[in-house]
């Protein structure tokens, strides 16, 4: 440890370490970049050189064996994942997992197996729990289910009230996803939409329904276009439309919430717009990097000025700037829990929820659309 600051080594230096992680870690005030470690040699020279750590190297056990590295983010490609997770855990090191956690049921149970086993605290990287749109919009919901307020536009109708209309205490959650995999995740047809996006979504749908699930129906392809449909043990119900084949031009997540007469709707983690919740703005919006604005409206002149660039420098990969998705809050939820040994936001036990979830549903989708059963045992030891 240097000072009060923890030591953490990056386990897979490529595209998200270096545009997300690595730079969040430098600007971190609670953590060293003790070691860089990724078995291609491009990829970590390139590491290196950026991000200046006090070590590199092509073998993740010299990041285990190092006592002043207390902390591993694990970037590496899936099948990897298990075998470092297992390593860190039992080098008596803390966690951070690029999501999915696990690729099988078998592999899910394992990962929870050795976690208990070592007392390792682990965060999963659904990092839309602490973006700052979701944070305001639980707060907005849970104030709601705390003290609902009738609209005045609700009317008493053959003596029925709001307070006796029947499921008016359980939430229903919309979420649109728009991307464009063709152009530039390529990579995540490896193992399908579902397992690589999929499970953010999963994971932000339980962060607003408070029920366990129960049932998950699928429709759609491996490849790309899916609409998944999560039923919860209150009678909540989540419905995730997703398409692969969209396109940057137009934002990529969109999310409705109703409970009990009000109305939450999320636009990309930049603006929220309400109705029937007391004492709650019409419109809040939160910021955009690069002095593009706030809201919806800045986010649209963040994809024009990307779009310009693009065409200028004739590279596709160019993407808009983006709102804040909870990354390095995340990465401070961790650093905090190791300190105050706490569960983290995102925990093991939380993750695996979302993570069967979205198991259950490539299973309702490879059994043509049946509706598919999640019990507790999926997602505990």
């Amino acid at each position: 440890m240097n000072g009060d600051r923890l030591g953490i080594g990056v386990i897979g230096c490529g595209m998200m370490a270096q545009s997300v992680h690595l730079p969040n870690i430098a600007r971190h005030p609670d953590l060293e970049l003790r070691w860089c470690c990724d078995p291609n040699p491009a990829a970590l020279e390139q590491a290196r050189k950026a991000f200046h750590p006090a070590h590199a190297t092509a073998d993740a056990r010299d990041v285990a064996a190092d006592e002043n590295c207390h902390l591993a983010l694990i970037a590496a490609s899936h099948g990897a994942r298990r075998g470092l997770v297992e390593l860190f855990a039992r080098a008596g090191k803390h966690i951070y997992l690029e999501k999915p956690m696990a690729e099988s049921f078998e592999e899910l149970r394992h990962l929870l197996g050795v976690v208990s086993q070592t007392g390792a605290l682990l965060t999963v990287g659904h990092n839309r729990r602490m973006a700052p749109a979701v944070i305001e919009a639980q707060r907005m919901l849970e104030k709601h289910r705390a003290r609902p307020v009738s609209p005045q536009w609700r009317y008493n109708r053959d003596g029925v009230g709001p307070a006796d209309l029947p499921g008016e205490n359980r939430t229903m959650v919309l979420l649109r996803v728009n991307d464009d995999f063709w152009s530039w995740k390529k990579w995540a047809f490896a193992a399908g939409a579902l397992m690589n996006e999929m499970t953010h979504f999963a994971d932000l749908a339980g962060a607003f329904v408070t029920a366990p699930p129960v049932r998950v129906t699928t429709t759609g392809e491996k490849a790309g276009n899916h609409v998944i449909t999560i039923e919860y043990a209150d009678g909540s119900i989540a419905t995730i439309f997703a398409t692969v084949f969209g396109s940057f031009g137009y934002p990529k997540e969109l999310v409705e919430i109703y409970h009990n007469g009000s109305a939450i709707v999320m636009d990309h983690l930049c603006e929220i717009r309400t109705a029937g919740i007391e004492g709650e703005p019409l419109r809040t919006a939160f910021p955009i990097p690069g002095g593009q604005g706030e809201g919806i409206e800045g986010y649209y002149r963040a994809i024009g000025a990307a779009q310009a660039q693009a065409i200028a420098k004739g590279d596709n990969s160019i993407l808009p700037q983006q709102p804040d998705k909870g990354h390095y809050a995340l990465l401070t939820n961790l650093v905090g829990a190791v300190r105050e040994r706490r569960q983290p936001v995102c925990s093991a036990e939380v993750a695996a929820v979302s993570t069967a979830v979205i198991l259950r549903a490539a299973e309702s989708e490879a059994l043509g659309g049946v509706p598919v059963a999640i019990s507790p045992e999926d997602y505990s030891v």
